[in-house]
């Protein structure tokens, strides 16, 4: 892990008793929430300077732009650009990318913690069974792609194909940095949204948005019906988050250099739109 992968913030919080002991506080007083208020006020706007500045922000694409609170600007929308070969598989978003395998049992190990795809999915909350979720990606691939919260908030559609509805899961608002998914089983109790996607190149892909810290949304364009290959499927409110896509088995390949750096442990930096496997 690089040594700047947690804020200071986030080493208190998450990597301390005392800290650990006030973020409950923090989120029993809903301060995420309002949070959220505040950033979506006209007085957020004093923030956005300071905030580009800090995180030398290429604003380029939007020289002369007047945003309404930082959250508008936080939320900005830009034409992106994406790998249109169709045995191609392209981020979904500007991230840091890791890797992890599907256990035939429908198990995969993520940061000291063991997840199902069962508890991913709570497929009966939604009328659904295990044998239209869990089953589809035994033996398949886990990418955990994580939004720092200098990234650009918008992601798009993987490869082109349909969708029959998102589910959303109400949940607490922890932050996604790598100590806190060491504290916490995070991709089973924070606030997410899934669907799966029956795609033309990859088959069935369950796409997970992920909510964090003071993230007060995950707004998807759709519900159901067809996509293309880099439309924009959604975006986030508000700082860092988390969008997990999984994968069946023996359906793609990584490339080289993201399967050597993240096989070791570290995370791959991507852009949207970016090739991140090929088609088997």
């Amino acid at each position: 892990m690089a040594k700047n992968a947690n804020d200071k913030s986030v080493q208190f919080l998450y990597g301390t008793k005392g800290g650990r002991i006030l973020l409950h506080a923090i989120l029993a007083l809903r301060v995420p929430k309002l949070l959220g208020v505040v950033l979506r006020s006209p007085f957020s706007r004093l923030y956005i300077n300071s905030f580009i500045k800090k995180n030398n922000i290429d604003m380029t694409d939007f020289e002369g732009v007047k945003f309404k609170s930082f959250n508008d600007f936080f939320t900005r929308k830009k034409a992106i650009s994406f790998d249109p070969d169709l045995s191609h598989l392209i981020s979904p978003a500007d991230s840091l990318l890791s890797v992890y395998e599907i256990t035939d049992d429908a198990k995969f190990h993520i940061k000291g913690f063991d997840y199902t795809l069962q508890d991913f999915f709570e497929p009966n909350r939604f009328g659904l069974n295990k044998e239209e979720t869990t089953e589809l990606f035994k033996g398949g691939v886990c990418l955990v792609f994580r939004l720092c919260a200098t990234d650009y908030h918008r992601y798009c559609y993987v490869d082109s194909g349909t969708q029959n509805g998102n589910h959303f899961i109400q949940g607490t608002l922890y932050s996604v940095q790598p100590l806190a998914a060491e504290n916490f089983r995070l991709y089973t109790k924070n606030r997410r949204s899934w669907t799966i996607m029956d795609t033309q190149n990859f088959g069935k892909i369950a796409q997970i948005e992920v909510g964090a810290f003071s993230v007060g949304g995950i707004q998807n364009c759709i519900e159901t019906g067809s996509f293309k290959k880099g439309d924009e499927k959604g975006f986030f409110d508000l700082h860092g988050s988390t969008i997990v896509l999984l994968l069946q088995k023996d359906k793609v390949k990584l490339l080289k250099e993201i399967q050597e750096t993240t096989s070791a442990g570290s995370e791959y930096r991507v852009k949207i739109g970016q090739t991140v496997a090929v088609k088997i």
